[in-house]
């Protein structure tokens, strides 16, 4: 029987270019499928946020491209005093096997983060 789970990710980039941004959408993705072992076809949608300071593209684009075809939303956080920076996340909701448990993914400065689901 199959049942919704949420699985948490989160990365930053270097600095506020296309490539950065575009590299670390998709290494990000990428590396919550493989620690999860899930595929496209296990993924009910994708929501994608990014703090204020990334400009220059879209995550969602990144992803997009990238070949994954599930419904994407993406939002803008917030500017919230000593948050982040320059930080990306997702939320992947797929559809799995029941008794399944979620490696949620920090990379990077995002590592930081990995307080939060602690808590």
């Amino acid at each position: 029987m199959k049942k919704t789970y949420a699985i948490r990710g989160a990365t930053t980039i270097k600095c506020d270019t296309k490539t950065e941004i575009e590299q670390s959408s998709i290494e990000l993705l990428n590396q919550i499928l493989i620690k999860n072992n899930i595929e496209y076809g296990d993924i009910a949608y994708i929501q994608i946020s990014s703090t204020a300071d990334i400009l220059s593209y879209y995550p969602a684009t990144a992803l997009r491209l990238n070949g994954c075809k599930v419904p994407l939303f993406s939002s803008l956080e917030p500017p919230i005093n000593d948050s982040l920076p320059l930080c990306i996340r997702l939320l992947v909701v797929a559809n799995l096997s029941e008794g399944f448990v979620p490696v949620h993914v920090y990379l990077r400065d995002a590592k930081n983060l990995i307080l939060d689901i602690r808590q």
